[in-house]
């Protein structure tokens, strides 16, 4: 008997030319790093209404602000205290307001950051629970009496380090935080709860927000037994790698902590919602097989729209790890739906990552190559600021750090900062992003690479990304259309089908900085697309290093 793949061949549920998010380019802007305009070294809404017009010059669909939210800034807007208010280091609600509209007269749709799982430990729900055990808000966070011998519940463990668990002496109980301390986990089993939290998002979309990035969409359940996770076994490739080799969040295999019971429901109650305030949900997923888990995150017309993995970011940097990956995905995925990312605000810039042997030489290649094929594999694409300008990922000093998760885990893990370093306008002193001193510094190696300067150079990694966006925006193929892994006759070759209709178009990528050749048969034409190669003999294509290449089939 043939077993047969889950998903793969179940029907859409509606005609995906509907559906604008399915192949968008969205533009992810880390706020406190963009461009300042009031002098205080951090950024601020004015600064992304005065960035606007290079956002909509690179051709993208949407824009995700990262979280703006009233907040002690523990953990840099993910540690919330009121979801209704904007933190004056921000801007105001006006300025909000004023992007927003000026967001939709370009065309471009917004989405917010949106933390469902947890608030700040400031929160005046958090701390109206907190005083006892009967209160109104009692059963809104997740509460656990101590062992018998007065230890944590279980083993759960945060990924920021050390036990999920903290002793609150007001209730005599524990409290649970997959993060910081600082970042109680709300309970979403309660329904209470969760209806308060749609009400908070349902201001956002009142005003005209067109969707929400899901923060750690794997955290928004935990199971109400509180048994133990097993632990990994030794080389398991599932086992979670962020805070490096000595995070002992490692050890664990979560299957009690991340992506438990009760998920469905909660994904189920996200989607009535969006489809009745005609909004979109793109989830964060990590620390778990977000490869087995991207199609039961976006069950089709169920749950999220899509979903975005740190798959692709974690995976070895070599032909044969990156093909296994996106096979895999391509054989799970089914009629889910997925956003390309190489990199985001929480990992190593992709250049560094994803091709850490063509930084110097080959950079420029480098980052032409992944963002390409961010914007050619089946799905979406995000693309972190700074990657249309291809950064390298900067090396800052221990002294340089603001990031918990690095002190925490210093200096096997440099945390997070490196890719949130301020975005560089001009080559002047701090890039043009502000007048002061910024919150972290501008490395030295990415003035040169500027925004101005690369605008003015056709030969750019950001005239690259305007052109190969704006040509994609006419190709269903790439926006809408199944994709079909395929095994290339010869390394170092990654190579693809997208099919739509009644189209086939073949992507090859020379996943390397020697030359490479691609056979190809007479039937297969090559495409004359921004950036790629378009001149092939009587048996294939040669790719020069990290070079690409579309096929159409006559």
């Amino acid at each position: 008997m043939t077993m047969q793949r889950p998903h793969r061949y179940r029907p859409l549920a509606r005609d995906p030319a509907e559906d604008w998010w399915r192949g968008a380019a969205i533009y992810q802007v880390y706020v406190r790093s963009f461009r300042d305009t009031n002098g205080d070294g951090i950024g601020d809404l004015c600064g992304v209404i005065e960035g606007l017009d290079h956002i909509a010059s690179l051709g993208v669909d949407a824009i995700w602000l990262s979280p703006i939210y009233k907040s002690p800034q523990v953990d840099f807007g993910y540690d919330i205290t009121d979801y209704r208010l904007i933190d004056p280091i921000f801007g105001t609600m006006e300025d909000f307001l004023t992007l927003l509209d000026a967001t939709h007269q370009r065309g471009l749709k917004l989405l917010m950051d949106f933390i469902p799982c947890h608030t700040s430990d400031q929160h005046p729900w958090f701390r109206e629970s907190r005083q006892s055990r009967d209160n109104p808000k009692a059963d809104w966070y997740v509460w656990a009496d101590r062992s018998v011998d007065g230890t944590a519940p279980n083993n759960w463990l945060s990924s920021f380090g050390g036990t999920a668990w903290e002793w609150d002496p007001r209730r005599a109980q524990y409290y649970y935080h997959p993060f910081l301390v600082q970042q109680p986990a709300l309970n979403l089993h309660n329904d209470e709860v969760l209806d308060h939290l749609l009400s908070e998002m349902r201001f956002w979309t009142d005003a005209g927000v067109d969707g929400f990035r899901v923060d750690a969409a794997q955290c928004l359940t935990w199971d109400r037994d509180l048994r133990s996770n097993p632990p990994f076994g030794r080389g398991d490739p599932n086992a979670f790698i962020g805070g490096g080799p000595t995070n002992p969040f490692a050890a664990q295999s979560h299957i009690f902590d991340r992506k438990a019971e009760g998920i469905d429901r909660v994904l189920r109650h996200f989607r009535r919602f969006a489809d009745d305030t005609d909004c979109i949900f793109v989830g964060e997923i990590s620390d778990i097989d977000s490869a087995a888990a991207a199609p039961e995150f976006t069950e089709e017309g169920r749950k999220l729209h899509a979903v975005y993995d740190f798959g692709l970011i974690n995976c070895h940097p070599d032909v044969d790890s990156i093909t296994a990956q996106l096979t895999r995905r391509e054989e799970l995925l089914g009629n889910g739906w997925i956003y390309n990312v190489f990199t985001n605000h929480d990992s190593t810039r992709a250049v560094s990552n994803l091709t850490y042997f063509a930084v110097d030489e080959y950079r420029v290649e480098a980052a032409k190559m992944l963002l390409f094929m961010q914007m050619t594999l089946k799905g979406g694409c995000v693309i972190y600021q700074g990657e249309e300008l291809g950064l390298p990922h900067p090396k800052l000093e221990f002294e340089q750090i603001v990031d918990p998760w690095a002190k925490a885990f210093w200096p096997t893990f440099e945390g997070r900062d490196g890719a949130r370093t301020p975005f560089p306008w001009t080559d002047g002193k701090i890039g043009g992003f502000s007048d002061a001193d910024p919150w972290l510094p501008m490395p030295d190696v990415h003035l040169p690479l500027n925004a101005k300067a690369q605008g003015d150079d056709p030969h750019s990694v950001m005239s690259f990304v305007r052109a190969f966006t704006r040509w994609r925006k006419d190709q269903a193929v790439l926006l809408l259309g199944a994709e079909i892994m395929s095994r290339a006759e010869r390394a170092p070759i990654i190579t693809w089908r997208r099919v739509w209709g009644d189209r086939t178009l073949r992507i090859i990528v020379n996943f390397s900085t020697d030359m490479a050749f691609m056979p190809l048969d007479p039937e297969w034409q090559l495409v004359d697309a921004p950036g790629c190669a378009t001149q092939r003999s009587d048996h294939g294509v040669g790719l020069g290093p990290l070079g690409f290449a579309i096929a159409e089939e006559r």
